[in-house]
């Protein structure tokens, strides 16, 4: 695993050449975002990219992750969560676009988008709860139950050796309980 995740949680250096990251806008046209805007989401796809890029594994994008979190903020319980991240994600664009003479957090170099990640993981702008958030939120979509619209195809669980159990199917009343038993 490389990017900022590795750097960020095992001490890690970043890979050196990255590979292209995927559209993120495809994925946005699959469905209607429920969260954010199309302006906020090409940013939360940057950086949950940044936090688990592709390399020889799918990155955040492949995983659908984007596109989880987007789903997940959308629920009530979440609403706390809700309300950091959709306060943060236009002033990291924001502070992006000021540091590179206009280019939104999505257009950055992997190097640049770390830098920036790197303030909001230190409390930057009163943000201490944003990067657990998002953190949290990513590694939810990546490995989670790919039933909760995260860890696409089962990929996740690939990456990390995991192989479910197939699920249990409902017996119905009639064959739970043996014949001749009250």
């Amino acid at each position: 695993m490389g990017g900022y995740a590795a750097l960020s949680t095992l001490g890690c250096r970043t890979r050196q050449s990255v590979p292209a990251a995927p559209d993120a806008s495809a994925d946005a046209g699959a469905e209607a975002l429920l969260t954010f805007t199309a302006s906020t989401f090409a940013t939360l796809s940057a950086i949950c990219e940044r936090i688990l890029p592709r390399d020889q594994d799918p990155g955040a994008i492949d995983l659908g992750v984007p596109r989880y979190v987007d789903r997940a903020l959308a629920t009530p319980e979440l609403a706390s969560a809700r309300e950091v991240v959709v306060r943060v994600m236009p002033i990291v664009d924001r502070q992006a676009r000021t540091r590179s003479g206009g280019k939104g957090f999505h257009e950055l170099t992997p190097e640049e988008q770390d830098e920036i990640l790197g303030l909001w993981e230190h409390g930057h702008d009163g943000g201490q709860h944003f990067f657990p958030v998002i953190l949290s939120l990513t590694l939810e979509g990546a490995f989670g139950d790919p039933k909760y619209g995260g860890n696409a195809g089962g990929l996740g669980f690939a990456m990390i050796g995991f192989t479910p159990e197939p699920p249990l199917h409902k017996m119905s009343s009639m064959h739970a309980m043996p014949s001749g038993t009250p």
